[in-house]
């Protein structure tokens, strides 16, 4: 070790933000990570599908046990592309049924602005 490096330096890496998205406007070219808000319209084995009000969009979970139809979520999902389209997986999901959508959207779009 050359003299003054610190022998403390440790391996740290970032994972990349899930940015706000609605279903049509995912880019699987460019998005890594998406994070999505809306209602549990069907569930399959090993999935969900969820309705934003722009598409319906199944999403592969581990554990689609732990919502039920109609729920509103919000989903942090890993974004992969396909040749025709992208897979979406969930990483982390949060049951948002008290929270007013039609006031979270206009909320975030003050903010992305």
């Amino acid at each position: 070790m050359e003299e003054g490096q610190s022998q403390d330096k440790k391996f740290s890496y970032r994972r990349m933000p899930a940015v706000y998205r609605t279903l049509d406007s995912i880019e699987p070219e460019k998005d890594i990570r998406a994070r999505l808000l809306g209602r549990v319209v069907d569930k399959g084995q090993g999935s969900v599908f969820l309705d934003d009000g722009t598409k319906t969009a199944e999403i592969i979970m581990e554990n689609p046990d732990s919502v039920t139809l109609n729920d509103v979520i919000r989903v942090f999902c890993r974004v992969i592309p396909l040749e025709s389209g992208c897979e979406l997986r969930a990483e982390i999901v949060q049951d948002m049924t008290g929270v007013d959508q039609d006031l979270y959207k206009k909320v975030k779009g003050l903010v992305t602005q």
